[in-house]
């Protein structure tokens, strides 16, 4: 019955939230969303964790074809090197790095191999999108990583 209740309160809290195309940006409308889903938890003791993810190497699961978009902070002018990698079921990775405002990339390595690598400088300081596309794949998901650098 708590979950219940729990779920309806966070269900009524997202409807009355601002949606995506209403003078909010993509993330502030995701941090609202989370926040609010979350109240009934926080009411409960719960708090927020950043510790659980291990920040040095990000690991995840694509199946073939699709693209995960993850955002990134960087600084304006500290040169990246972003490094990816992918299981033995996997023989290609590509990786994207684009401004979050803009759909044209800083650096792509879309060649035919499983371990992608971008350098650039950032040009301003903010938020950027990694994309990482699981080109080809012949299990049912395929494992990667990557991991960031910085100078």
């Amino acid at each position: 019955m708590r979950k219940l209740a729990y779920t309806l309160a966070a269900a009524a809290a997202l409807l009355a939230l601002p949606r995506a195309g209403e003078a909010q940006d993509y993330r502030q409308t995701v941090v609202a969303q989370l926040e609010a889903a979350s109240q009934p938890v926080v009411r409960q003791g719960f708090a927020a964790d950043a510790s659980v993810f291990n920040r040095d190497v990000q690991i995840g699961a694509l199946a073939q074809g699709a693209t995960s978009m993850v955002e990134l902070n960087l600084t304006a002018g500290a040169r990246y090197f972003i490094a990816a990698a992918c299981d033995e079921d996997c023989s290609d990775l590509d990786l994207r790095i684009f401004p979050a405002d803009n759909a044209t990339a800083l650096a792509e390595d879309t060649g035919e191999d499983d371990y992608p690598m971008v350098t650039f400088t950032a040009p301003t300081t903010g938020r950027y999108m990694l994309a990482v596309d699981m080109a080809k794949c012949t299990g049912s998901v395929c494992y990667y990583g990557y991991r960031v650098f910085r100078k």
